[in-house]
C-alpha cells in the first residue's frame, strides 16, 4: 500500500486504534461513519451513505425523535440534533466525505466486532446500529448466521468494486471481547465473524483478511497486553498490531514515509515548557518560531515527495477519527 493515498476504515476496534496510528504518521485514514459494531449495520450504513444524490428515503426512514432529539437508527448519537434539518445536513456531510474518499482510496478496512444484532420489534428484520438507550422491549436480539453476513457483504463488495475499480477490501475481526454475551457467547459470536470473512475472501480475490484478532488472542495471549478493563487491548498491544500491519501492507518506502510523518507530527505538537517566573525573551521567542518554521518546511517537502497526506493542522491531540 502507498501511504500517499487515502484509506477508509469502518467498524470498531481496528478502525479506531490503527486509524489513529495512521493519522499520527500523516496518512489520510478516516472512519467517516464513526463507530459501528455488527456486519449488517456497517453494510447498511455504508449503502445508505453511497446512495445516489437526492435519494434520502432510506436515511429518512431511519430517523426518530425522542425527548426533543432527532436520531438515526443507522448511526451513533454524534449524528443527532434538536432539528431534523440539522440531522439531515450532518448525514449529507458524511455521505459526501464517504463518496469522495472512496473515489481516491486504495483500500477499505472493515472491522467486525460482534455477530449479535438488535432489530426493531415493530420493524422485523430492521437491524439498528445503535439502540440510543431506548427501552429494551423495543428490540429483538439475535445472532447473525454466517450466510447472512456473506450474502450481504458479497453483494456490497461487488458493487463497491464496480463503482470504485481497484479498491481492495481488508476485513478484520475486533479482538475486543463482548463479555456481556459471556465467554461462550462471545466465542461463538467471533467464530461466526471469522467464518464469514473466510468465505468472503475465498469467493472474492480483492477481499483480504488481516488477523488482528489472532494476534491479540493467540500471539500476545497475556493480560499485560490488555487495558485496565481487561477487555480492550493495551497501548503495547496496539503498537504490536501496528508493527504487524506495517510489515504486512507496506514496503520499505512506505515504512520510511510513516517514520518521517511521525517525526513531523511529534515536532509539530512539541510545546515550550511554561515559565511562570518571567516572560520569554525575544531571543527565546524567535528560536521557538524558527523551530516551528523548520517543521513546516519539513512538512512541505514531505507533502511534495509523497503526495496526498494529512494536513498539518489536523487536530492530532483530540483526533476525532472521522470527518
Amino acid at each position: 500500500m502507498d501511504p500517499g493515498r487515502p484509506v477508509v476504515l469502518l467498524g470498531s476496534c481496528f478502525a479506531e486504534n490503527i486509524g489513529k496510528r495512521m493519522r499520527a504518521s500523516l496518512w489520510k485514514a478516516y472512519n467517516p461513519l464513526s463507530v459501528l459494531y455488527n456486519p449488517l449495520s456497517i453494510e447498511r450504513s455504508l449503502k445508505v451513505a453511497l446512495s445516489e444524490d437526492g435519494d434520502m428515503a432510506d436515511f429518512n426512514s431511519s430517523l426518530f425523535e425522542k425527548d426533543g432529539i432527532v436520531r438515526s437508527w443507522l448511526f451513533d448519537s454524534k449524528l443527532s440534533s434538536e432539528c431534523r434539518e440539522d440531522t439531515l445536513a450532518g448525514f449529507c456531510r458524511r455521505r459526501d466525505v464517504v463518496c469522495d474518499l472512496l473515489r481516491r482510496a486504495q483500500g477499505l478496512f472493515v472491522t467486525f466486532g460482534t455477530s449479535y444484532v438488535y432489530e426493531l420489534s415493530e420493524r422485523p428484520g430492521y437491524v439498528v446500529s445503535n439502540c440510543h438507550k431506548q427501552p429494551s422491549d423495543m428490540f429483538v436480539r439475535r445472532r447473525l448466521e454466517i450466510g447472512e453476513i456473506v450474502d450481504a457483504w458479497e453483494a456490497l463488495a461487488k458493487s463497491l468494486r464496480e463503482r470504485f475499480p481497484g479498491l481492495d477490501i481488508v476485513f478484520t475481526v475486533s479482538p475486543v471481547r463482548h463479555l456481556k454475551d459471556g465467554f461462550v457467547g462471545n466465542a461463538r459470536s467471533k467464530a461466526v465473524l471469522l467464518l464469514a470473512v473466510e468465505e468472503l475472501c475465498d469467493r472474492l480475490e480483492y477481499c483480504h483478511y488481516f488477523p488482528a484478532y489472532e494476534i491479540v488472542n493467540d500471539d500476545l495471549r497475556d493480560y499485560r497486553f490488555y487495558a485496565s478493563d481487561l477487555v480492550h487491548p493495551s497501548d503495547d498491544a496496539v503498537e504490536y498490531i501496528w508493527e504487524a500491519f506495517k510489515s504486512t501492507f507496506l514496503g520499505s518506502r512506505g515504512e520510511e514515509m510513516l517514520k518521517e510523518g511521525e517525526r513531523i507530527v511529534k515536532g509539530w505538537l512539541h510545546r515550550r515548557l511554561p515559565d511562570s517566573t518571567r516572560q520569554p525573551s525575544e531571543a527565546s521567542q524567535e528560536k521557538w518560531h524558527e523551530w516551528r518554521r523548520s517543521v513546516e518546511r519539513r512538512y512541505e517537502a514531505f507533502a511534495d515527495a509523497y503526495g496526498e497526506v494529512l494536513p498539518l493542522d489536523y487536530p492530532f491531540q483530540s483526533d476525532p477519527g472521522f470527518m
